[in-house]
């Protein structure tokens, strides 16, 4: 039995559009993550303030591509009375097994509201990596030519598995090119049927 062309493209496009759809839902499943929330005291003008500080990380990695640990920080109330006087968030991130970007040890003045800030991490080989971040506050003299004195250290492991899958960009690319072209395949469907319809004649 001869399949029609237009029933060819037909099935092609749907089968196309299921598998972008596919795609897409495998780019929209959120990665599990965890948090850890401290708090750091204002021991530079004893203001009883703190800084409250949240730092959440995924809790599997694959090799070879880029993961985010974020730290959302907010001073209180109390804190942000001195805020004027120069308060500096001193934060340090040791990580084995990974390339760390921008750079481990990050010295950031802490202004009103929340903020936060992201350190990029890729993965070279799997296994189990083990974290630690350590955090402090200081004031506008501190260096980063000496170690971070710690207030606070928050420890945590993290799985490092060999990637099997597309990255988040390859599996958006390759869903808008199925896309593209199931949609291409339907109208060319659509297109080769019209042609083939029978013309009435005028009586």
């Amino acid at each position: 039995m001869k399949i029609k062309r237009q029933t060819i493209f037909l099935i092609v496009g749907l089968v196309l559009l299921a598998i972008s759809g596919f795609l897409f839902t495998r780019r929209a499943i959120p990665v599990a993550s965890q948090s850890q929330a401290v708090a750091l005291a204002d021991w530079i003008y004893g203001s009883g303030g703190n800084l409250n500080v949240m730092v959440t990380y995924p809790e599997k990695l694959e090799t070879g591509r880029k993961n985010l640990i974020t730290v959302a920080y907010e001073a209180d109330k109390a804190l942000e009375g001195v805020l004027d006087d120069g308060v500096v968030f001193d934060l340090q991130l040791d990580m084995i097994k990974t390339v760390v970007q921008p750079q481990k040890r990050m010295l950031i003045p802490v202004e009103s509201g929340r903020k936060t800030f992201t350190w990029e991490v890729e993965p070279f080989t799997a296994g189990i990596s083990d974290a630690s971040i350590l955090l402090a506050l200081g004031d506008k003299s501190v260096s980063g030519n000496y170690a971070i004195t710690a207030q606070q250290k928050i420890d945590f492991s993290m799985e490092i598995a060999e990637s099997t899958a597309a990255t988040r960009g390859e599996l958006t690319t390759w869903g808008f090119v199925c896309l593209g072209a199931g949609a291409l395949s339907l109208v060319a469907a659509y297109l080769l049927n019209k042609q083939k319809q029978p013309v009435k004649k005028r009586r």
